[in-house]
């Protein structure tokens, strides 16, 4: 029981790391829909909003921004808020170098979370498998 229970914390850990990559490909998924949106139409500020919202790969996205089910940082969800924020207040060509910056950033730090989950999530795993085996020989 124990074993198993180790294991299930570290497929806890590797599932969490999964995580961080899938909520990073939602903002670089919303900054590329904000990106075509100006340089397309160059809507409102709310009608930026309203298609986002109503985007059905965003359905279970938290538009308040408050972060309390995002899996990254507080210095990453600072840097994702801010993107909401600079949407409308400047002018088209600074909007536009601002999301590409955002996506540079966000982009560049999928990619390290990606290459820190490919060669640590097998760790996870095994260090819970052998902590349970360590725990349930000590109690032996």
């Amino acid at each position: 029981m124990i074993i198993l229970f180790s294991l299930s914390l570290g497929v806890m850990v590797a599932g969490f790391k999964r995580k961080q990559i899938k909520y990073i490909d939602t903002l670089i998924y919303i900054g590329e829909k904000i990106l075509f949106m100006l340089s397309s139409t160059s809507p409102e500020t709310d009608e930026i909003m309203r298609e986002l919202e109503k985007d059905e790969r965003l359905k279970k996205f938290d538009f308040t921004l408050k972060n309390e089910n995002s899996p990254l940082s507080p210095e990453e969800n600072d840097k994702s808020r801010l993107l909401f924020n600079t949407v409308g207040k400047y002018d088209l060509d600074c909007q536009i170098s601002y999301i590409n910056q955002y996506l540079g950033h966000f982009k560049m730090l999928r990619q390290q979370y990606q290459e820190h989950y490919n060669s640590h999530y097998k760790l996870y795993l095994v260090f819970g498998l052998f902590a349970g085996i360590f725990i349930a020989v000590v109690l032996i």
